[in-house]
Order: structure tokens, then C-alpha cells, then sequence
């Protein structure tokens, strides 16, 4: 079985740019979603962490005075 770059090389030699031109956007689809799941893992990881920090935060009893503090500054 031909790969999508095999297939899209032979669309091209045979005149098929329609053809040539679908293969190449598949190929593009499928590079940019195998690349979007690390950063899609990276921001999730992030989002737990702030939600962690939120968390503490909300916790912590003196927040509303260092917030009153720094608005004032």
C-alpha cells in the first residue's frame, strides 16, 4: 500500500493537481493534529496547575488584604 506522500507524488506525475493538491492538505491535517496533542497535554497541565494555585489562594485567609493592599499602591 502506497503512503500519502507516494500517493501524492503520483497524483502530480500524472497530471492529477486536484488530486495531488486534497493529498497534500490531508497531510498537513494530520501533521498539525499529531503536533496539537503534546501542546494540547502541555495546556492542560498548565490549567491544573493555576487551578491549584486558585485553590490555595481561595484558601488563604489574608488574600482580600494583600489585594486591597496592592490596589491601593
Amino acid at each position: 500500500m502506497l503512503t500519502l506522500e507516494e500517493q501524492e507524488r503520483q497524483a502530480y506525475t500524472a497530471g492529477n493537481i486536484a488530486l495531488a493538491a486534497a493529498l497534500a492538505a490531508r497531510i498537513d491535517a494530520e501533521d498539525a493534529l499529531a503536533a496539537a496533542e503534546p501542546a494540547r497535554e502541555e495546556l492542560q497541565s498548565e490549567i491544573a496547575h493555576l487551578k491549584r494555585i486558585l485553590a490555595d489562594a481561595l484558601e488563604d485567609d489574608c488574600w482580600r488584604e494583600r489585594a486591597a493592599a496592592a490596589i491601593a499602591d
